[in-house]
């Protein structure tokens, strides 16, 4: 799903009241006003307009369009409001009741909140949740507007009864206020919410590189961005469908939980919402050290976060059902066996909006922890680390160590150097691991033997002998593409059409050279399918990610 957004897809572009009192200049004010507050005397209409072009040609399922109402002069019946579609331009400097466009058949709808008897109750952390918001279904209009050139975007337009103050209403505008109560929130400004190419699994990826955006909104910054798979050629075209960053305009105020270190993220998956309700973008990034559970596809405030510290320590997240959050730390040293590399294990309670603690209830050692995994059917945890796969018992909030699998060594007996463990979606016996070493997939049950060593790839055959070869798996499809890759920093398959995606560092073809980057940035992502050969995708050359996920709602 789209959202409106300077960084997105979608752009708002203008948006203003208009009166029969004045021919004033509206559109910086933080409200638009609908109807009339005395009985006919002073009368309101509001516009608003919305770039879609960049969704030309995509087959648009389901498009709402969403306000905030912040106030009805009546708590009932009467506060209706018709929606229409605009035939003429209009500027939102220039527009006045006297040269106001001409509009097209509207609809109606309904709306009863903000009253001092019917209050709106904005949320500040999770403003998805206030119930001023209201959706209005514009399919039709938004389909037209992306693809039919007879019925060109010039807006919308909200009108109401004007005789009579009980269909008076406000809502917020396009341009947030801080002391406003509920439009201080970017997400309550008007926003259209656009499905498109549905049954394509997104992908999300971190990415360091921050292109400069029109009106320098809010910056040149690192984003969390997603991205559509359906056909990644258009990407250099259409850039990503919708970015994140953990800022004020996404209902981030904490501003001690991030700053402007922070980098895009180094982990990034979707889940059920377990005990959040819904589902959750769970994130963290190492550079800035925020680690987040964000409302998904909402995108704005968060049901819990933390700030770890530590630059460049925090490589994994995940977050479990009952909302413990567990990271994996490549470089911290737990306890007092000197080993670098753990896992760190906070309570749902510990990041509690405004009243957070990064101090963990638990910590164990993993030397070079770079990831961690959820598994439901046992109720355990999964790490990767330089040498181990080890899964972890999970009771009443703390892990115990369960069982060990050394990972298969590389040419020579160096060791393996995992990075990444993710679910092999279509099979729940099966993880990805992602490693220096290269890709395999790994058997939990050990049920049957699953390798063979004809590609000549990781793991090779003189380091996995015996029960091992039960375990690490080569017997997946198109293994000549997906195991010729090293240096590995994420991999995983698309539950839709199992393609693999998996991005790599220092050593590998897509590695980014570009001078003052990384050695583990890329600006590609590798597509491989069930056959055939492999093909490479980027937005911008200057592009620097980390990993790329696919945005899957489940565990496995």
């Amino acid at each position: 799903m789209a959202q409106t957004g300077p960084r997105n897809i979608i752009k708002r572009l203008q948006d203003t009241y208009i009166t029969n009192a004045d021919n004033a200049d509206h559109s910086q004010g933080h409200l638009l006003h609908v109807g009339t507050p005395d009985n006919g005397t002073t009368k309101y209409r509001s516009f608003m307009h919305f770039d879609v072009s960049k969704l030309r040609g995509a087959p648009i399922s389901k498009a709402t369009l969403r306000v905030y109402n912040s106030f009805v002069s009546e708590c009932d019946a009467k506060a209706w409001m018709g929606v229409y579609p605009v035939t003429q331009p209009w500027n939102q400097s220039t527009i006045t009741w006297a040269n106001q466009p001409t509009v097209g058949a509207g609809k109606g709808t309904w709306f009863g909140l903000g009253h001092p008897s019917c209050p709106d109750v904005p949320k500040k952390t999770n403003p998805a949740a206030s119930n001023g918001i209201q959706r209005i279904d514009i399919t039709d209009w938004v389909k037209a507007w992306a693809n039919d050139a007879s019925f060109p975007n010039y807006g919308i337009r909200f009108s109401a009864q004007e005789d009579t103050s009980a269909s008076y209403k406000d809502f917020c505008s396009m341009n947030p206020v801080s002391a406003d109560y509920a439009c201080h929130a970017a997400y309550n400004a008007p926003t259209l919410e656009v499905e498109f190419n549905t049954g394509s699994t997104p992908i999300i990826s971190g990415n360091v590189h921050g292109p400069t955006y029109p009106n320098n909104y809010p910056t040149a910054h690192s984003a969390l961005e997603f991205l559509d798979s359906t056909d990644p050629d258009v990407w250099p075209a259409s850039g990503p469908y919708q970015r994140w960053i953990p800022d004020t305009y996404h209902s981030v105020f904490d501003t001690t939980l991030k700053g402007d270190s922070w980098a895009g993220g180094t982990s990034h998956k979707l889940r059920p919402g377990g005990t959040h309700g819904g589902q959750v973008l769970v994130t963290g990034d190492g550079t800035s050290g925020f680690i987040g559970v964000i409302p998904y596809p909402a995108l704005a405030g968060y049901h819990w976060a933390i700030n770890v510290g530590d630059p460049n320590d925090l490589h994994g997240v995940e977050m479990l059902p009952d909302g413990t959050v567990i990271a994996a730390f490549a470089e911290r040293t737990f306890g007092s066996e000197g080993i670098k590399g753990g896992l760190a294990v906070y309570s749902k309670a510990q990041g509690t909006p405004g009243n957070w603690s990064a101090t963990p209830v638990q910590a164990t050692s993993l030397a070079g922890a770079h990831e961690v995994l959820y598994d439901p059917s046992s109720n355990s945890v999964w790490a990767v680390g330089d040498e181990l796969l080890v899964r972890y018992d999970y009771t009443d909030g703390r892990l115990k160590w369960g069982e060990s699998w050394p990972l298969p060594k590389q040419a020579g007996g160096s060791k393996a150097y995992g990075h990444e463990i993710t679910p092999v979606y279509g099979n729940p016996d099966r993880f990805w691991i992602g490693a220096n070493a290269g890709i395999v997939q790994f058997s939990k049950s050990g049920a049957a033997d699953c390798y063979d060593d004809s590609q000549g790839a990781w793991p090779l055959p003189e380091y996995v002998t015996g029960d091992a070869e039960k375990h690490w798996c080569t017997n997946y499809a198109n293994r000549a593409q997906v195991a010729k890759r090293t240096v590995i920093k994420s991999v995983g398959n698309d539950p839709t059409t199992d393609r693999v995606i998996s991005t790599c560092s220092a050593g590998c073809p897509e590695t980014q050279d570009r001078p003052g980057t990384n050695s583990w940035d890329t600006a590609w992502i590798r597509f491989i399918g069930t056959s055939g050969p492999y093909s490479i995708h980027s937005a911008n050359i200057l592009d620097r990610r980390y990993k790329a996920t696919w945005a899957v709602p489940a565990y496995q």
